[in-house]
Parts: structure tokens; C-alpha cells; sequence
């Protein structure tokens, strides 16, 4: 008589018939003892061995990831950095206490780092102390250099002279660049307003609002020079002061002209040129502590002038008003430099006080020496 077919046992035997067969079954994927350490959703389990299509790890194992896929992560500990690899496993558990991990895709990314590291393996290029994975290189060594190679030739000798220069070459272009920009952002303050080279003498100027209605550049002295219709109805006429040479600065007939605009300049025939600027007030004592300004006119040509002897620095205002200051160039202008604009700057030695102090201390001594040797016989 037929016994009745058990319905639990035809499931167990189906599903062991449908499980496919291991990867490393037979000798073609040898296991390597080799160190790692695997992770199954956050638990951390020892490995036994390892090869290309299989692992075996040791640890208590959930019986609910039997016959069970899950990315796994295999952890190879080098000294100072890991190599993780992802493949995804199937789980079998064989034993209480560990599992065979078969991987689903062999040949999956993973598969170029772990066959790498299996051959270093096996070839003796990476050992294991422990837990931890070292090259052989580092336990053995650097390899002895040949004699011939501790001696650079001519050549190279050559390149590294010439690579040494050129590193000082660019340190020294560096060092001098920044300097440059430091003096010029921190120590250099540009004035805005533009100056105009002059010759000197005195500058006649507007007294009153109006339009220029007459000028005469060739008038003597008494004679009348220029004349300004105002905007009262009245005209003012300005005579020649002396009998000099007359330079137009807004002497067109016609202009408009505001009050305390120049006109004209008048000054001897044989006078130098000067600078003419109108000045914040508040760089005023700048300008005398500096000593003067820096000028560079539109044709490139750089100088330094000094403040005029005798200028005239009205009191009063606001620190943010403007005064019209005349600067001496060190040395003279050619004359056809008349009449061009010019940008000026004002530099700020952060030394100098310290410089005076030394040489104030410096004097002292020598004083004080002269005193303790005496009058001189």
C-alpha cells in the first residue's frame, strides 16, 4: 500500500533540488586562509577563508539569513587604510556557529581587487601579521641601490642646478611682487583729484560766477588782462600784476568759470614749472610728513616734488573740503611739459619714526663720548 506523500518533506526536496550548486565545488577555487573580517546588516563576522567564487566566516549566525542573498561587505585591514569590497552573497549556514558566503555574480566589480589581492597573496608580495595585511616590501626593506646610482651624472647635476635657480628666480619675482602690492595698498595713498604742471609764478583766478569776456595774453603791466561778465550784470576786469609772461589755464572767451577757478598764470619769462593740485585737507599733513608727493605725468615720466616754500594752507574746513597747494619738483621740468596733467601719490614710511630715534640715540652717544674724553689738548 502507498504510503501518503508528506506535503513538508516534498517542499524540503524541491527547494535542495532548485538550490544551485556551490561555485567552489571541487578543487578549481582554492580556499585562502587568508585575513578579513565580514559585515551582514551591521554585525561583523570573522573570516576563515576566501577565494574567488566563496568565503567561509566564523561568528553567531541569524538562522533567518539562511538561504538568504545580502550585500555583504569584506573588510581587508592594511595598516592605516582598509579595502572594502561589496559583492552580493548568497548565505548558507553549515555550522552554529558560521556560514558560507557564495557570490551570485563571481565576476561582478568586485572581482579585479579581490583577484589582485588573492595573487599578492599567494606570491608572497602581501603577508599577514595578525589581523593585518602588510606588504613584503615594507618588512624586507628598500632593495639595495647600485652604486652607479648614487652618483648623479653631469646632467643631471645640470637639471638640478638649473631647476634650483628657477625656483629661486620665481621665489624672489613672488617675494618682490607682494612687497610691491603691500607698499602700494598699505603705505601708497593715490590722490584722486589731477594736478597740472604750471609755470611758477602767481595764479590769477576767478572772483565771481560768470563768463570770460575778454582776455589779452600779451597785455603789460596795468593793462587789463581778462575780463568776467558776472551773473549780476556786472564786469569785472583783472589787470596784468606784473610785467611777465602770461599762460592761458581757462582763458577762452566764453567760458563759464566759477568763483576761485584759474584763469591764467602769470610768471617771468625765466621761471621753472611747478605743480598745482587741489588737496584733500585731510592728506595735508601727510604730504608734509612724507616730505611731498610722487607725480607721473600721461607721458610716463615719473618725479617726486616737494611742498612749495610758503604755500598757502587756509584754516578752517571740513577735513573732507579741498586746497590748492603747489608742489616744487627736485628737478626741473623741460618746458614742454607745461600745461600737462599729472597723477600724484603720497607714500607712507613706516620707519621713519624709528629712524629718527636711532639717530637721535646715535647723536647722543657721540655726545656723551665727546664728554668723557675731555677737551681736546
Amino acid at each position: 500500500m502507498t504510503s501518503p506523500t508528506d506535503p513538508h518533506q516534498d517542499t524540503q526536496t524541491q527547494s535542495a533540488r532548485l538550490r544551485p550548486i556551490p561555485h567552489g565545488a571541487g578543487n578549481e577555487y582554492p580556499m585562502i586562509d587568508m585575513p578579513f573580517s565580514a559585515v551582514i546588516d551591521g554585525r561583523r563576522y570573522t573570516g576563515d577563508r576566501i577565494s574567488l567564487v566563496e568565503a567561509e566566516v566564523s561568528g553567531l549566525i541569524d538562522p533567518a539569513l539562511d538561504d538568504t542573498q545580502r550585500v555583504v561587505q569584506l573588510i581587508f585591514d592594511f595598516p592605516g587604510f582598509q579595502v572594502i569590497l561589496t559583492p552580493t552573497c548568497r548565505i548558507e549556514q553549515h555550522r552554529d556557529n558560521g556560514a558560507e558566503l557564495h557570490f551570485t555574480e563571481p565576476t561582478g566589480d568586485h572581482h579585479a581587487q579581490l583577484r589582485q589581492l588573492l595573487n599578492d597573496y599567494i606570491s608572497g608580495d602581501l603577508t599577514s601579521t595578525g589581523a593585518l595585511i602588510r606588504s613584503s616590501d615594507l618588512t624586507n626593506g628598500p632593495a639595495p641601490r647600485h652604486p652607479a646610482d648614487t652618483r648623479p651624472g653631469f646632467g643631471a647635476r645640470l637639471r638640478r642646478l638649473f631647476g634650483t635657480l628657477v625656483i629661486l628666480a620665481l621665489a624672489a619675482l613672488l617675494i618682490a611682487t607682494a612687497a610691491l602690492l603691500v607698499d602700494r595698498r598699505v603705505f601708497t595713498t593715490q590722490i584722486t583729484t589731477p594736478a597740472r604742471v604750471m609755470p611758477a609764478g602767481q595764479t590769477l583766478r576767478a572772483t565771481a560766477d560768470g563768463q570770460i569776456s575778454f582776455v589779452d595774453l600779451q597785455a603789460g603791466a596795468g593793462d587789463v588782462l581778462y575780463a568776467i561778465d558776472t551773473s549780476d550784470g556786472e564786469t569785472l576786469t583783472i589787470a596784468m600784476p606784473c610785467d611777465c609772461a602770461a599762460r592761458p589755464i581757462n582763458a577762452t572767451p566764453g567760458d563759464t568759470v566759477l568763483a576761485g577757478d584759474a584763469v591764467v598764470a602769470v610768471a617771468p619769462g625765466d621761471a621753472g614749472l611747478v605743480v598745482e593740485a587741489e588737496i584733500p585737507r585731510a592728506l595735508i599733513y601727510e604730504i608734509e610728513r612724507a616730505g611731498g608727493v610722487s607725480a607721473e605725468l600721461s607721458d610716463g615720466t615719473t618725479f617726486t616734488a616737494a611742498l612749495a616754500e610758503g604755500a598757502h594752507i587756509p584754516a578752517g574746513g571740513a577735513p573732507d573740503d579741498y586746497a590748492t597747494l603747489t608742489f616744487t619738483p627736485d628737478a626741473p621740468l623741460p618746458a614742454e611739459a607745461a600745461g600737462r596733467i599729472a597723477r600724484l601719490a603720497v607714500s607712507h614710511d613706516p620707519f621713519a619714526q624709528a629712524r629718527s630715534r636711532a639717530d637721535a640715540a646715535l647723536t647722543d652717544i657721540q655726545t656723551q663720548i665727546q664728554r668723557l674724553k675731555g677737551p681736546t689738548q
